[in-house]
């Protein structure tokens, strides 16, 4: 919420977030948080002299408090970094209304500017971790350089993915004041790599136990849960996803840090050993167990089911649908008031994502009964990262030659198993049918509110494995079933169809961002200039980018590969996108 508000003042942020929590959160904030009590406006981001330089009890506490940022999932901050731009990216989930309690509005997904373009450029586990990585070796604990290094790694190479260039050295040096220096998308890759290797190293050699991790890690769902091999098994599969993103723009490093990551003595996140939750938890927030997804859809009515995801579902008659999903609420009408013809129940019905959005929906109008999460999505685990991704990532790299651990065909169907596994579903009778799928059904999309966003459906592959497909046809099926199978995992599904063009996801309906072609849609997040931050963003992050600084320049790994075809969308001058990957 006060992200929202003020969104580039980072030490007016700081004081009215202590003054809030001080005043709501009592001796809590005052146990957990010691050394921000009574600080306020008087704490410097750039000073490293403070207590968690010189004192690892605060340097622990400091790191506790970061780890739970790397993807903040309390509502408000979920729809400001997440919701309102990624999720609709990935097509997972699509903004319902254009009007909101805090924050500017939305009038179509392909805004520009708005308010929400700056929320996934989140550094709060920059200011967490610096003493950790600066200090925490001199104080006796490189452990926690290690893990320091390797939430800064998950943020980093994720905000690099989403703007193409950022600021990585200043924010590990929690630098305030701008210009900030923006790095090359492939520097900061570069130095991430580096990182990770070295935490690896130091994680290995000390080997923290349950007491220690303690310290860093509270409450039910920690990442670690005791285990310094799951930080161990975290590096690697940040490790390994990084290698897949830079496949086209560096593949022989790409097959070097997959193989690296997989071939480890620890290894990824995999279905093989622990338990059936064994992935990267988050943590209790203290604030609602709800997840956020659940909770804007539920309390807010501010996001529904996604058009692309419930249209690629349907054509596999996917029983994750059901679990995940309601059907519509209420009876739908038109936009112009005439009952649609789809009674209260009746179908699970998404938002196609940049289309017209009302100025307010509830659960009986607008696109209020469309689609939204059930209990099972309220009680999701809220994860930074899903052992579904490692193994499609590893069936990926099987395809590509790599030595991954085991055949392609192997890892695609464990993942899809996994994927079923883990949401609870165990009719093996119906999975074996699920992965002898020949092609997918024909199934279009229509939107009953606005009949104009309705669309034909763009995938067409099946789901089961047949070696005389050709690779590029293989690719397709591995990322469609990834895509499911990933959910809600928006940031990595909005990477992965950028670098793939898999799956299929539709177009945006209305395209007002400035050099974005709407086939192949928004490339990278454009950064809405300020006072504060012009002269960065013009003498440092262009440059960095390589290109101007609208959602159409792509980031370093996203290589044009692809060819185009016809015009299919109507009112379009975008032909079609034939995607190319090998």
């Amino acid at each position: 919420m006060l992200n929202k508000l003020f969104p580039f003042n980072n030490k007016l942020l700081t004081g009215m977030l202590l003054s809030l929590c001080l005043s709501s959160c009592g001796s809590k904030f005052a146990d957990e948080y010691p050394w921000l009590v009574g600080k306020g406006d008087e704490i410097s981001q750039e000073d490293d002299s403070g207590l968690g330089a010189t004192d690892v009890t605060v340097l622990e506490k400091e790191l506790l408090g970061s780890i739970s940022q790397m993807l903040n999932y309390q509502e408000h901050n979920y729809q400001y970094q997440r919701s309102n731009s990624i999720d609709n990216y990935s097509g997972y989930m699509t903004t319902s209304q254009n009007n909101f309690v805090f924050g500017g509005p939305l009038p179509t997904l392909y805004t520009f500017p708005n308010n929400y373009l700056g929320g996934p450029m989140h550094i709060e586990v920059f200011k967490g971790s610096k003493n950790a990585y600066l200090h925490a070796e001199e104080l006796g604990k490189p452990e926690w350089k290690a893990v320091a290094m390797i939430i800064q790694g998950y943020v980093g190479h994720e905000t690099v993915d989403f703007y193409g260039s950022v600021p990585y050295d200043d924010w590990r040096r929690v630098k305030r004041d701008p210009p900030l220096t923006y790095m090359r998308g492939y520097d900061v890759y570069t130095q991430i790599f580096e990182d990770l290797d070295e935490a690896v190293r130091i994680l290995n050699e000390r080997q923290p136990n349950a007491e220690e991790l303690a310290k860093i890690e509270t409450g039910p769902a920690t990442l670690a849960r005791g285990d310094w091999r799951r930080w161990v098994k975290f590096a690697n599969s940040i490790r390994l996803r990084m290698a897949l993103n830079i496949v086209k723009s560096h593949p022989g490093e790409a097959q070097m840090q997959a193989e690296k990551a997989v071939n480890d003595g620890i290894g990824v996140f995999d279905d093989m050993k622990g338990d059936m939750y064994d992935f990267a938890y988050y943590y209790s927030d203290g604030h609602t167990s709800d997840h956020p997804i659940y909770f804007i859809g539920e309390q807010w009515d501010d996001i529904r089911l996604g058009a692309s995801l419930e249209n690629i579902m349907k054509k596999y008659d996917n029983p994750l649908l059901e679990i995940w999903f309601r059907r519509n609420s209420n009876p739908i009408n038109t936009a112009s008031g005439v009952f649609s013809g789809i009674a209260a129940n009746e179908d699970f019905i998404g938002i196609r994502q940049g289309v017209a959005m009302i100025n307010k929906s509830d659960k009986t109008r607008g696109y209020g009964p469309f689609s939204r999460a059930t209990e099972y999505v309220r009680m999701m685990p809220k994860a930074y990262m899903k052992r579904t991704e490692m193994l499609f990532l590893r069936a990926e790299g099987a395809l590509r030659g790599w030595s991954m651990g085991g055949s392609a065909q192997e890892l695609y169907e464990r993942g899809i198993r996994l994927a079923f596994s883990e949401n609870g579903f165990n009719d093996e009778s119906a999975i074996q049918k699920y992965l002898a799928i020949e092609k997918a059904k024909v199934v279009d999309y229509m939107d009953p509110y606005s009949g104009g966003n309705s669309i034909k459906g763009r995938v067409t592959v099946g789901v089961k494995w047949d070696d005389s497909n050709s690779k590029e046809e293989l690719l397709e099926k591995i990322i469609t079933q990834k895509y499911i199978a990933n959910f809600p995992m928006g940031a990595e599904a909005w990477t992965t169809f950028r670098r793939t063009g898999y799956p299929r996801l539709f177009p945006v309906k209305l395209n007002n961002m400035p050099g974005v072609d709407t086939e192949l849609q928004i490339r990278r997040i454009p950064i809405v200039e300020t006072e504060n931050n012009s002269l960065e963003i013009q003498s440092t992050m262009i440059p960095a980018l390589g290109g101007p600084n609208t959602g159409g320049t792509r980031v370093f790994w996203d290589v044009q590969t692809e060819l185009r075809g016809e015009i299919i969308e109507p009112n379009s001058n975008s032909p079609v996108v034939i995607p190319v990957n090998f």
